[in-house]
């Protein structure tokens, strides 16, 4: 589902961005009525979500707009949208392209006898081996893998932004930047086809040699 521009800025004019400082939550589901995630949108993020057919969301941490798979490949292709009975929250229907959350489980919601598998680095480094021997133009891992330079600068970019967050208050959002540099180092040693085991056996050397 895409519409035009005009048909989306009469759609977003609707909505009351003003109640909640700019954002209105964002509920998102399966065609079979699954409850995937929730996010937040922000107006821009929903002129984009409408006109571009891929959903957009505003990061209330990072302070930016950010594209559902722009690093882990896992898309949303819009399909529906609607709001509710105040205009102040919206319920769109997406065609997932592999798990919605960033656990790696289908959705970011789990009973409450349940809770999310473990996720180890190991795992993380798994996923990227696998990326890399299946040629899916794509995964932004496999387009990481087919542009050095990309692959640098990003890990350049991504350090920088973990300095920047060291300098904050905020746990989070260190957290959040040093997921991103580890996700781009280890793409870049699965380019060089070093694996963790190496790494970790270089790291015992040296503690040895202490």
């Amino acid at each position: 589902m895409k519409l035009n521009k005009r048909a989306a800025v009469e759609f977003a004019k609707g909505m009351d961005f003003k109640k909640q400082g700019g954002l209105v939550p964002a509920i998102v589901r399966t065609p079979e009525c699954e409850v995937l995630m929730l996010a937040y949108m922000n107006q821009e993020a929903l002129m984009r979500t409408l006109t571009t057919g891929k959903m957009w969301y505003y990061s209330r941490s990072r302070r930016r707009l950010w594209r559902k798979g722009e690093e882990s490949g896992n898309t949303q292709k819009l399909l529906a949208v609607a709001k509710d009975c105040d205009c102040d929250s919206l319920l769109f229907t997406v065609e997932q392209k592999g798990p919605a959350c960033h656990t790696g489980n289908k959705t970011c919601f789990f009973p409450t006898n349940s809770t999310p598998e473990p996720f180890s680095l190991a795992e993380l480094f798994s996923l990227i081996e696998e990326r890399k021997k299946s040629g899916d133009k794509k995964s932004y891992t496999r387009r990481l893998l087919d542009d050095k330079n990309l692959l640098s600068s990003k890990i350049y970019e991504e350090s920088a932004e973990l300095v920047e967050a060291s300098r904050k208050k905020e746990k989070k959002e260190v957290v959040w930047e040093a997921a991103d540099l580890l996700y781009h180092m280890f793409v870049l040693l699965a380019s060089k086809n070093v694996c963790l085991g190496d790494i970790e056996r270089e790291l015992a050397r040296r503690r040895k040699e202490k």
